[in-house]
């Protein structure tokens, strides 16, 4: 179960954020998305058809939990399965070059992910308390994996997350990078080793890597950075964190926040297009936040997501429009639910469905309604300030 979610995730993950990260990385040639997790599949079987096949290295009763919020790296909680893989890390580390090639080895490709997401979550560690450590264990928890047996981009954002806290501390990178590398594969080693040679740019989490980092209660964390133009005047980044806060506190669990996302059209048309149009000319900057059904709450949650789109206009009015767009279709017969809110020249839109074809919203436009207080006091707190 465990080992099946991680690697579903990565993959859904890909699917719905590839055009905003992989269009904005500078990559020598092009990559099909899937194409790269099909690759590493087909490798993950070659491993197991051998005759030999050791025991997982990593601990057999703990794993990262979607539904409780683990794999978000916006205000990651320290657990013991992160002390679990700091210490397995620690042994790669101090083992001769066959034990490393036996542990290597015995990982199965969703070990991989799960080693990935540490090594994301020990950037937040490391920027947190300021300790090289963290960015260490991050490091060799990528050079346990074989590059074939991953979509090579997931390691990539890793490594851009890490390299981007080893500056925020003033460590190092090409110090703990080389350490890194030396513990690696020959592929991997050139892959870590690889990317302190990009340029600046392509190093940059914001410009080629689909992150940025912002400050939240607990301290730094990341949030996903979109291509879109993004001029907010008031703190977006904190009223996003406000409304994935509403969100946790309701059946679902908030799965990313992103900054300089879009509102699309498609959720408000159909009503006055014109008025839509006009409107949408007036965004300066959104933020979306997307969340899943938590598992108890329906024996359909994998299907059903809930999106909050958060936008600033350069008006009340545009605000206003957007919202009386909203009141209008949300009473329309759709294959999903919405309810919209607005104060001052903020305007949010919260939309619930589900993904596969064929099945209903888990909510409906009276269920959504109880969203309606919560976001609305959420926005009219910063606006007042």
């Amino acid at each position: 179960m465990k080992g099946s979610v991680i690697w579903l995730l990565a993959v859904v993950v890909l699917i719905i954020l590839g055009g905003v990260l992989w269009r904005r990385a500078r990559h020598r040639r092009p990559y099909v998305i899937g194409e790269q997790m099909a690759q590493a599949l087909r490798a993950e079987q070659l491993r197991l058809s051998q005759s030999k096949v050791g025991p997982s290295p990593l601990p057999a009763n703990l794993h990262y939990d979607r539904s409780l919020g683990d794999l978000d790296i916006s205000d990651p909680v320290k657990s013991l399965l992160d002390d679990e893989l700091s210490a397995l890390c620690r042994r790669f580390a101090t083992s001769d070059p066959s034990g490393r090639a036996r542990l290597r080895g015995s990982a199965s490709l969703d070990d991989f992910y799960t080693l990935l997401s540490f090594s994301r979550r020990s950037a937040v560690f490391a920027m947190r308390d300021r300790r090289a450590e963290h960015i260490v264990d991050g490091l060799t928890a990528i050079a346990m994996i074989e590059p074939d047996r991953i979509d090579v981009r997931d390691a990539l954002v890793a490594l851009s997350l890490l390299h981007h806290a080893a500056r925020v501390i003033g460590a190092n990178p090409e110090d703990l990078f080389g350490t890194a590398a030396a513990l690696a594969e020959p592929r991997m080693s050139q892959l870590i080793l690889g990317f302190l040679k990009r340029p600046e740019d392509e190093r940059d989490i914001q410009k080629s890597w689909g992150y940025t980092a912002v400050e939240t209660k607990a301290g730094l964390g990341f949030l996903g950075w979109g291509i879109e133009s993004y001029q907010p005047t008031y703190p977006l980044d904190q009223i996003g964190l406000a409304l994935a806060q509403l969100m946790r506190g309701d059946k679902y669990q908030p799965t990313d926040v992103t900054l300089a996302s879009n509102l699309p059209a498609v959720w408000l048309s159909s009503i006055d297009d014109g008025v839509l149009k006009q409107a949408l000319t007036s965004v300066r900057a959104v933020v979306t936040i997307n969340g899943n059904l938590r598992p108890q709450e329906s024996p359909d949650y994998q299907s059903q997501t809930l999106i909050i789109f958060l936008a600033e206009l350069s008006d009340e009015t545009a605000a206003g429009s957007l919202f009386q767009l909203s009141e209008k279709k949300r009473n329309r017969p759709n294959d999903f639910a919405m309810v919209g809110a607005k104060e001052g020249r903020l305007f949010c839109l919260a939309v619930e469905r589900s993904f596969m074809a064929g099945k209903a919203p888990f909510e409906t436009p009276v269920t959504m309604r109880r969203f309606s207080t919560g976001v609305a006091e959420a926005l009219k707190r910063y606006v007042q300030k």
